[in-house]
């Protein structure tokens, strides 16, 4: 399997006059792209892109302006003058200037960048074919995800198909297409856009549209913790009807990131969704995804990933109420 990280990739690069100062003393002048997940994505003539640990940063400046997000969820637009003492930084705002600790500082993207240099996103793909038996695997993943003053925009995809010869194929599909409107105080209002398609749960098509209100509880730069509620509206087929069937759900995500960067780094993510049903007396749907990577060289990780998915009351002759899948894969990371 091979992971590609995907960054900014349509920039055409502004002037490299950025400086940032690292804990050993070292100056280095590049261009300030992106901080997210405790990592400032930060580039340079010499070096290529780097992906700098936050913590190990004690000043840093600029000449352009910058969207700036603290642990406590307050947002700060503005030129990065350099601060006159270590572990500080300071926003030129239209208010004048703010000084905030530098590690209490979780994200920063370009306050006037073109849509395209926004985006950041990665491509996992997976194949195998044993003649022994002739089976043939191919796994897909793909995220993308878009940050602006007020607006994070995600899209995922994920396709899985298992072919063997005199065993029915087996095939599973879904793209969620999210959007989180940003408030103060971490608050946020989120919008879901899901379709999926499985074989396993006899599931032809789900299409789902989903509104509700979240809040980052957690927000530093080595674990981000959120949760939502809300409620959403169900359209489903299944492979044995022929009609299709609507349901009014209530929503409550939760979702959770940790990383940890000194060498060997690891990451942990995971996701739930549970789906009560207000239609169907009973029902209810749980949605779990979970993936940690472990560096064993520079770039290159093994990764292990959990989903599961549950219908407590799928439709009539459904194969299976669940499904789930656990995949151990190597993968290499282009930055």
């Amino acid at each position: 399997m091979v992971n590609l990280i995907i960054l900014a990739p349509f920039s055409a690069g502004a002037e490299k006059t950025d400086s940032i100062v690292l804990r050993n003393g070292n100056r280095i002048t590049g261009e300030i792209k992106s901080l997210e997940n405790g990592l400032l994505s930060y580039k340079t003539d010499d070096m290529g892109t780097l992906s700098v640990q936050w913590e190990k940063i004690t000043k840093i400046s600029s000449k352009n302006s910058f969207v700036l997000e603290d642990v406590k969820g307050a947002r700060y637009y503005g030129v990065i003058p350099e601060a006159p003492e270590p572990g500080k930084l300071v926003v030129q705002t239209r208010f004048g200037p703010v000084t905030l600790d530098i590690a209490e500082v979780v994200r920063i993207s370009e306050y006037e960048q073109l849509f395209f240099q926004r985006l950041k996103g990665y491509l996992d793909l997976g194949f195998s074919l044993q003649k022994a038996n002739t089976n043939t695997q191919l796994n897909l993943a793909t995220e993308i995800s878009y940050l602006s003053r007020k607006w994070k925009l995600t899209m995922n995809a994920s396709s899985y198909l298992s072919a063997q010869e005199q065993v029915k194929t087996t095939t599973k599909n879904s793209l969620n297409l999210g959007a989180a409107r940003l408030f103060k105080n971490r608050w946020n209002a989120v919008f879901l856009v899901q379709g999926q398609q499985n074989t396993e749960l006899n599931l032809a098509l789900r299409v789902l549209g989903a509104a509700g209100v979240g809040r980052y509880f957690v927000q530093t730069n080595r674990q981000i913790l959120n949760v939502a509620v809300g409620v959403d509206v169900t359209r489903e087929k299944y492979y044995d009807s022929t009609s299709s069937e609507t349901n009014i759900e209530a929503l409550l995500s939760m979702s959770y990131e940790g990383f940890k960067y000194v060498s060997p780094k690891l990451e942990f993510s995971a996701y739930l969704f549970v789906f009560p049903s207000l239609t169907a007396a009973g029902r209810i749907r749980i949605t779990f995804q979970s993936n940690l990577r472990y560096e064993l060289l520079h770039n290159f990780y093994v990764t292990l990933g959990l989903t599961d998915y549950y219908d407590s009351k799928p439709g009539v002759e459904a194969t299976a109420k669940n499904d789930y899948g656990v995949t151990l894969s190597i993968s290499w990371s282009v930055t």
